[in-house]
Parts: structure tokens; sequence; C-alpha cells
């Protein structure tokens, strides 16, 4: 009888490269995660870094109205546009708007008929309503 020799399914060669290939792959998947996060991170922080900017540069714009608010120009401006205050020796002179009644255009002379007077409604509207809601005329 020969003896026989067992042979494995796949030669170690094979089995290796299998192991690097899957190494291989399995680190390119981690590395590509890390440098998605990272891009991820610098536009996260770019983004914070210009909130901070406009923070800021409203903070400053607050302080200058501050500063502004704080003078005697500004209380002077306020008591006289919205208390209406003046100083000793000034006349305060408010407006008054009367509204004036609209003047109603003088009616043109009527045309002659010929002896015939036509008496016709000042609007049309009973007409409207009354063929809207269905009702039938007094003839």
């Amino acid at each position: 009888m020969k003896q026989e020799t067992r042979r494995l399914p796949l030669p170690p060669a094979d089995i290796l490269t299998m192991l690097v290939t899957t190494a291989a792959v399995f680190f390119s998947l981690a590395f590509g995660g890390k440098l998605l996060e990272g891009y991820r991170l610098q536009r996260h922080n770019a983004a914070l870094r210009a909130e901070v900017e406009a923070r800021q540069r409203q903070q400053q714009e607050l302080q200058e109205r501050r500063d502004y608010v704080q003078t005697p120009a500004y209380v002077e401006k306020v008591a006289r546009e919205q208390y209406r205050w003046v100083k000793a020796g000034e006349t305060l002179v408010i407006p008054i708007y009367r509204s004036r009644p609209a003047v109603e255009p003088t009616p043109a002379p009527a045309e002659p008929t010929g002896g015939i007077t036509v008496d016709q409604p000042a609007s049309h509207w009973p007409e409207w309503w009354n063929l809207l809601a269905g009702r039938v005329p007094n003839s």
C-alpha cells in the first residue's frame, strides 16, 4: 500500500495571500474612515471659527452702540424725538394735520333726450344681487 499524502484545501501561499489582502482592505477602510472624519472635523472647525469671528464683530458693534448710547448727544436726541422735551428758552412746535373733506366734482349737465326721461337706478348692485339670489325682479 501506498501511503497517501494529505493535502490542505489551499496551499499555504494562497492562505497567506488571502490574509494579507484581507488585512490590507481592512486597514485601507479604517484609514479612509479616519481621513473622512478628519475632513469633517476640519470643516466643522472652520465653521466654528467663522461663527466666532461673526460673534466678535457683533460684540464690537454692540460695544460701540453701548458707548454711543452713553453719550449726552444720544440722550438729547432721545429726549427731543421720543419724549418731545425742549431746552430752556426753546419752543416746541407740534404740527396738527386736519383732514379736509374731499371735493366732490360737479356733475356734468344732462344732455337733452328729446323730452324722454330715463329713470336709471344709481347702482346695478341690487339687480345683480337679485339675479344671483335667484329672485325674480318685480315688473
